[in-house]
């Protein structure tokens, strides 16, 4: 085709589309409205989608999040390097009101053969500690028996066997708290029961404050405010000792060694000694002001730890050095074993007693091991015997040293492998002699214990160490504390659950927090509601930091050096007669110090948002709060019964079933 035509065909047709277009919108001219707007909304779409979804996408994400998370919805930690896990030793269960049975795991088991638990009677087994730390606390103990033991034990007799029990006594004791604070979870009863108490106890300070113009007044006003939820130790200074007296007595089937209760003389003695001796001054150390502020700086200073200036010392058993036997003269009340086989009544009231502990199967093991050195230990052996005391080492191996035996002994490891490696000519025959009653001994002893017959029951009021006498009233009472609230006994009292335990709306570390912004620092509205809503986003994530924070500054707290320093205040304010207090003027500069620190807690930010004048009277109010010895002890008695009943769960039980027999009457 010629090039012409088709140029001229083009531009008609071109043409032709004009004119049918024009005629088209001249007909319809909505329909070409519509069109073109849609072609106009097409060129910006494909210019400006990116912009519109965006938006769009957000206004859906905002109504999903609103429709699908409430007020108590909450997101998980979003810090996934930070993940705190309790640390746990693995130390062996105590079961002290029963046996655990070696097929079925139960406690106090009727169908099947009660085993053995060393620990029941020697709590101490595994546990070690820094030599140091564990000299610190022999120390400890040793100016209790010097102080309220050997004044009056001395006159008597110079026979050391009655203090020996004592310091058996008291390491059982100190072992079963060690075991039992291993056992729980520290961060986790500071985060969520004991700061819980804490909250209440600033409630109470801040609606004293508002009743009074002078600092002066706010322990009595604070007081007040308690009430008759007032703890009852805070009465008078009789009435804590009391309460302190009958929380050992609660506490003795758990800190005491089997039987031991049954000794009414001792368990008076013990009680005495832990209730007016160590516990009262304790608790009073642990509420001084002077202590507050001294522990305040150590959680609040952000500086480096103190580094230790010597070596770590090595490990020791716990108290082991202390409890060792200074008694020199054998007991004419104590039976050896060869005794106890020689005499078939003896031995026959000893196997029942050893039924009844569990605990046969260890006399069983002393027999075998008696006729086996026999056997051993006689002249030239020929082969034949030699071969059939080795069968029968091994007999005594798979027996009583080996895992899955249901006879199996704890022995020293050092003997076990002699045995093992079947070293038992010349070294194995004099250690298992040693050994062979190591076990029974406390058994022994206990067996005495339960031939006595039952002392009669006194016809007069018991004796007590503190007894009320002008001597003794200035033990009891001091200048810090005077008579405490100073109430009257017959002051109302209301008889139902423990005030702080009771559920509070507020839940973990930054409910915490927000409550003393509101409260405390009178946080501004609109800070108090972009807190509640990032609630949701950052609680989780907060407790599991706070958690890890904890565990932290506790094993910086627990550090050999900090622990020896610690324990050592202790001392010196327990027994401080012979010491030199620390002077008005290091108390006002620890004071200051603290007071200082506390103002540089605060971060910059809130501080913007408050206000420095809300900054400074807020932190006054709670440092005002925590220079009041009486309220410190308020609140360390309703902490100390939380941590009692977080280490002895069993007393919750005991508490549940007079609680329901109460009810029942």
């Amino acid at each position: 085709m010629v090039p012409w035509v088709r140029t001229m065909g083009e531009k008609l047709k071109q043409r032709l589309r004009l004119d049918v277009g024009r005629e088209i919108c001249r007909q319809y001219p909505l329909f070409c409205f519509l069109l073109l707007c849609l072609s106009a909304a097409s060129l910006l779409l494909n210019r400006y989608l990116h912009v519109l979804m965006i938006f769009w996408s957000f206004v859906a994400g905002v109504v999903t999040f609103y429709c699908s998370f409430g007020p108590d919805s909450l997101l998980p930690n979003i810090f996934f390097t930070i993940k705190y896990k309790p640390k746990q030793l693995g130390l062996q269960e105590l079961f002290p009101q029963g046996h655990s049975c070696a097929v079925c795991g139960k406690v106090k088991c009727k169908r099947h053969r009660p085993s053995l638990l060393l620990e029941n009677y020697q709590p101490w087994l595994d546990l070690k500690i820094p030599s140091k730390v564990d000299a610190s606390l022999s120390e400890v103990l040793e100016l209790v028996l010097e102080n309220f033991v050997y004044p009056w034990y001395r006159d008597v007799t110079d026979d050391e066997s009655f203090v020996d029990e004592l310091r058996i006594t008291l390491r059982f004791f100190a072992s079963v708290l060690i075991r039992r604070i291993h056992k729980v979870d520290i961060p986790s009863i500071i985060t969520k029961k004991l700061l819980k108490a804490a909250m209440k106890h600033i409630e109470v300070i801040v609606k004293a404050r508002q009743k009074v113009k002078n600092t002066e007044f706010l322990q009595q006003a604070a007081l007040e405010e308690y009430g008759p939820e007032l703890h009852v130790a805070l009465r008078s200074r009789r009435d804590e000792l009391h309460y302190l007296r009958k929380l050992t007595e609660l506490l003795f089937p758990y800190i005491l060694p089997p039987k031991a209760t049954d000794c009414r003389s001792l368990t008076l003695l013990i009680r005495e000694i832990l209730s007016g001796s160590v516990f009262l001054p304790s608790l009073d150390f642990l509420a001084d002001p002077d202590t507050v502020n001294h522990l305040l700086i150590i959680f609040i200073d952000d500086s480096p730890p103190e580094k230790a200036t010597e070596p770590a010392s090595p490990l020791v058993p716990f108290l082991q050095k202390f409890a060792e036997p200074r008694n020199k003269k054998p007991s004419v009340l104590k039976l050896e074993l060869k005794q106890i086989r020689e005499q078939q009544d003896l031995l026959f009231r000893f196997m029942n007693f050893l039924k009844q502990e569990g605990a046969v199967h260890v006399l069983q093991f002393c027999l075998t091991v008696e006729e086996f050195n026999d056997r051993i230990l006689r002249p030239e052996l020929s082969n034949d015997e030699m071969l059939s005391l080795h069968e029968e080492l091994q007999k005594i191996y798979k027996t009583y040293c080996l895992d899955e035996s249901i006879d199996k002994i704890r022995f020293d490891p050092f003997i076990v492998e002699e045995i093992q490696r079947r070293k038992i000519i010349k070294s194995v025959p004099g250690k298992l002699m040693k050994e062979k009653g190591q076990h029974l001994e406390p058994f022994i002893m206990n067996f005495i214990n339960s031939c006595e017959s039952p002392k009669p029951k006194p016809s007069r009021p018991e004796l007590t160490i503190l007894s009320p006498t002008s001597e003794n009233n200035k033990k009891l009472f001091n200048d810090l504390f005077k008579n405490n609230a100073n109430r009257a006994e017959n002051t109302e009292r209301k008889q139902n659950q423990n005030y702080f335990m009771e559920v509070m709306t507020v839940e973990g570390v930054y409910d915490y927090l927000m409550y003393v912004g509101r409260v405390v620092f009178q946080v501004p509205d609109w800070l108090h509601h972009l807190l509640m809503g990032m609630r949701i986003l950052f609680k989780n994530t907060l407790e599991m930091y706070t958690d890890y924070y904890l565990q932290c500054k506790l094993e910086q707290l627990f550090q050999e050096h900090r622990l020896v320093s610690l324990i050592t205040l202790l001392r010196d304010a327990i027994f401080c007669e012979n010491t030199e207090p620390r002077s008005l003027h290091e108390k006002q500069k620890g004071a200051k110090q603290t007071f200082e620190e506390m103002m540089n807690y605060i971060p910059d930010l809130l501080v913007k948002c408050i206000g420095e004048e809300t900054k400074y009277e807020s932190i006054r109010l709670l440092f005002d709060g925590l220079q009041q010895p009486v309220l410190n002890k308020q609140l360390t008695y309703v902490l100390l019964d939380i941590v009692i009943q977080e280490l002895f769960p069993e007393l919750n039980k005991v508490q549940k079933e007079v609680t329901s027999v109460t009810s029942w009457m």
